[in-house]
């Protein structure tokens, strides 16, 4: 019968105390000492097993006071080819091929831009150069686990020299959301997760990924994008995927902006 706390909750499991706790049959949380874990995940087995939500308000909130608004709130989706189809790209490089940014104003005024390429050609420059457009010349730029998209920008910077003075300027400006959410936010429902779709759950129960239609997940957004630039494929289901891709880009950044609206005890007044 499975665990009804699994181990697996407890994350970065890596003392060989718990190691071998764990190795020696240990399956469920209420099987290993509290002697044995770190404080995280002494506070994810307390908060799983009593079922009451840990949050330290205060904490986050001290967190993102030096971040002012205006703010941007970015996420990419990226296309990994084990056999490269554009000059100047490498095995499995990441290429990034779409990209959602919600603008929060001063007034609480929410704005939204996006970037989809759907040609089949090389979506890096365009790609770089809508970033750029989008993303203003201050403000905080807020992402959700900071090296994956500061990696991207980094390599575009890399790719375009024309274009490196402004792709780097925004990597001087990303905030992580990540962890904030690890150090003052942890819901049983995570399950030992701060993917932002374990999260989203707890604290935007109305942005529901799941409803969806077609794409709800990274995995999802790479094989829609082949897809769409399959000669194959008609211009009716292009479109459709155009419409589930940037459905899915949206919100991730929505849930960014929630989040942040979370942590910072704030809300939109527009």
């Amino acid at each position: 019968m499975p665990a009804r706390f699994p181990v697996a909750w407890l994350p970065q499991v890596r003392s060989k105390a718990l190691k071998a706790c764990i190795a020696d049959g240990a399956a469920d949380m209420r099987e290993v000492p509290d002697t044995l874990l770190s404080d995280k995940q002494a506070r994810v087995k307390h908060h799983t097993l009593s079922g009451r939500p840990y949050f330290d308000a205060a904490g986050a909130a001290q967190d993102l006071a030096p971040h002012g608004l205006p703010a941007w709130f970015i996420d990419f989706e990226t296309i990994s080819l084990a056999i490269p189809r554009w000059q100047g790209t490498s095995p499995y490089q990441a290429i990034p091929f779409q990209f959602s940014a919600h603008r929060l104003g001063r007034t609480g005024k929410l704005e939204h831009r996006a970037f989809l390429d759907l040609s089949g050609a090389d979506p890096s420059r365009g790609f770089a150069e809508a970033l750029i457009a989008a993303c203003g010349d201050r403000g905080p730029v807020f992402v959700y686990n900071a090296g994956f998209e500061a990696a991207r920008i980094a390599e575009l910077a890399a790719r375009f020299p024309r274009l490196r003075a402004g792709l780097l300027a925004i990597n001087d400006r990303i905030v992580d959301l990540l962890p904030v959410a690890r150090e003052r936010y942890y819901h049983p429902r995570q399950q030992g997760s701060w993917s932002i779709k374990h999260l989203l759950p707890a604290i935007a129960p109305d942005l529901r990924y799941d409803e969806l239609e077609g794409v709800q997940d990274g995995g999802g957004a790479m094989a829609a994008y082949l897809e769409a630039i399959a000669p194959t494929t008609t211009a009716e289901r292009k479109g459709e995927i155009e419409g589930q891709l940037l459905a899915y880009c949206h919100l991730d950044t929505l849930a960014m902006v929630r989040l942040w609206e979370f942590f910072t005890a704030r809300q939109r007044l527009s």
